[in-house]
């Protein structure tokens, strides 16, 4: 792992495109890949699922999630994507 600063930017460059984890204030998670992302934090997911207390709740082909409910962002990386990522 690098010990360089990291600003936000970076990050979503890193997951753009890829399988992450979002949670909304009121504790519903929304696991997809990352379409796209404007200046409000306002997101779009492709391959979207929806869960709530970890039970699926629904599938969706593309969903846009207000970035003012977004309690956080997530991504996870196997060890060789992480090394990619370094490169």
């Amino acid at each position: 792992m690098s010990h360089e600063k990291r600003t936000s930017a970076d990050f979503f460059k890193q997951v753009f495109g890829r399988t992450v984890n979002v949670k909304l204030h009121n504790r519903t998670e929304y696991i997809g890949v990352l379409a796209a992302l404007d200046g409000n934090m306002n997101l779009v997911l492709e391959q979207c699922e929806e869960y709530l207390e970890q039970k699926l709740i629904n599938k969706y082909g593309q969903i846009l999630l207000r970035g003012n409910n977004v309690l956080y962002i997530s991504a996870k990386f196997n060890q060789k994507q992480q090394q990619e990522e370094e490169v």
